[in-house]
């Protein structure tokens, strides 16, 4: 009986853990790193890449589209652990157009794809090598639900009224004592 939850448990968390079928890649099939692709641009070209972040910009083309990405590392099922440090960015291009509307700034996405050779441009007056990715897959993540913490009144009218006393107890309040006086 133990092994049979054990099982179960564990098919659960792989099913939990799976990576979206635009992402998945063949077993066995080493993926290059975004730091690798920034530090040495030309040992990586035309290896195949899997690298994600948040869209800073998106520009469209009679080519195809390019979308400027903020790159964050990405966890086991392929979604960016979006945080306050980055590695830098990069440049996902693909083939056709892709609606900026939906595919918009401040979007988490993840793309695979083969590492191409990389590209000089600029975020904003300062000069930037951007590594570039020709993607044959994409995934656009769902906004993660933020939640709010509302307090459960219920539990303090059950504390109020069954814990405490059904009574207020009173302390006499202290009365002045006065000096005597003398009759002199």
């Amino acid at each position: 009986m133990k092994y049979i939850a054990v099982i179960l448990v564990v098919l659960g968390l792989q099913a939990c853990s799976q990576v979206p079928d635009e992402l998945a890649v063949a077993e066995g099939t080493n993926l290059t790193p975004f730091s690798q692709a920034l530090t040495d641009p030309g040992q990586s070209i035309g290896q195949p890449a899997r690298w994600g972040g948040v869209i800073a910009e998106i520009r469209n083309t009679d080519d195809g589209t390019e979308i400027e990405v903020v790159n964050f590392p990405l966890r086991g099922y392929g979604r960016p652990q979006v945080g306050d440090n980055s590695d830098g960015r990069f440049r996902a291009v693909l083939p056709s157009f892709v609606d900026p509307v939906v595919y918009a700034r401040g979007k988490s996405v993840t793309f695979m794809g083969t590492v191409a050779a990389s590209v000089e441009g600029k975020i904003n007056d300062y000069s930037y090598t951007f590594p570039v990715l020709n993607v044959t897959g994409k995934y656009l993540w769902k906004d993660l639900e933020q939640r709010q913490q509302r307090p459960d009144y219920s539990d303090l009218w059950f504390r109020n009224h069954y814990l405490t006393p059904p009574y207020r107890i009173y302390y006499p309040v202290p009365v002045p004592v006065t000096p005597p006086q003398d009759n002199n």
